[in-house]
């Protein structure tokens, strides 16, 4: 005869099945191909639709420009100047600089001669580089895969590695004010693989908690689906 599982038994293997699964579609989602084309068919319109918020946000950018988790392609507008790319994956790494990873993070001050995108493997919140080293630190929807404390921490460093009077940007997708006034929106980012959806709110409490002081911030919507950015901006003292 067979043994009855019991209930508990029972939930905790389909809680670990469902877990397991979702893990297989993020590993998939780590190729860079994939993460692309995921990204247009999640959110439709997206591309032209947050271009005004970028032109806003990045029309002066020069210098230096350290680039926060910035996944395989460049995807916020090129500075005069050079972008440095800072992500855990080096298959994103080697896609964003054109095939190659650097080491050393002297190299940020003496660049190879037209090269315009340097590449360095780093979490966000131990980056490699020395205090004051860029005129702008950046990122693009990575804080939504980022943990409250690694979160902070990333912030800090991204301070941390900013000159005086350098910027900050921050962009990330939050939730809306009300979920059943954009249900899509709100779906799409409770099932987005990053597990840290924020609200506005949150996002500005964050922002305080790692530099204290005054944060410009700006809400627009990014896609067709009602899907809204959060951008938020720090110069730093």
């Amino acid at each position: 005869m067979k043994e009855k599982k019991e209930p508990d038994e029972f939930y905790s293997k389909k809680l670990e099945n469902e877990k397991e699964m979702f893990n297989r579609i993020y590993r998939i989602l780590e190729i860079p191909f994939v993460y692309k084309l995921a990204s247009i068919l999640l959110a439709p319109g997206g591309y032209h639709l947050i271009k005004p918020l970028h032109r806003k946000a990045f029309g002066q950018s020069s210098g230096r420009v350290l680039d926060v988790g910035c996944g395989p392609t460049l995807n916020t507008p090129e500075p005069k100047g050079l972008i440095v790319g800072v992500d855990v994956n080096p298959a994103y790494i080697h896609q964003y600089t054109g095939g190659f990873v650097d080491e050393d993070p002297q190299l940020i001050f003496t660049p190879p001669i037209s090269c315009r995108h340097l590449g360095f493997v780093a979490s966000a919140d131990k980056l490699p580089f020395a205090d004051g080293s860029f005129d702008e630190a950046r990122s693009n929807a990575i804080f939504h895969h980022l943990p409250d404390d690694v979160a902070l921490k990333a912030i800090k460093e991204m301070c941390r590695c900013v000159r005086s009077g350098g910027r900050i940007v921050i962009l990330d997708a939050v939730f809306p004010v009300k979920a059943w006034t954009r249900p899509i929106a709100w779906l799409t980012l409770r099932l987005d693989r990053g597990r840290y959806a924020r609200s506005q709110e949150d996002m500005l409490e964050l922002a305080q908690k790692s530099c204290p002081g005054s944060w410009d911030w700006e809400r627009r919507t990014t896609t067709y689906t009602g899907q809204e950015f959060l951008c938020m901006q720090y110069i730093k003292e």
